[in-house]
């Protein structure tokens, strides 16, 4: 997943209308979190990302 506020970021687990997303880097300046909660309506609308044979990203 991708998003232009937070970064790549992995869908962790999907609980009703809630995802977990780990973040790759901490959202807060001097924080060490990088697993938030997310409405899944936010979640829809990020970019859903693939990767190739050779590691490359591109937006599925």
């Amino acid at each position: 997943m991708s998003s232009s506020d937070y970064g790549r970021g992995t869908v962790a687990a999907v609980f009703g209308s809630e995802v977990q997303v780990l973040w790759d880097a901490p959202l807060l300046e001097g924080t060490t979190t990088r697993l938030f909660t997310h409405d899944r309506t936010f979640v829809e609308r990020l970019t859903r990302l693939r990767s190739d044979q050779d590691g490359r990203e591109s937006p599925a």
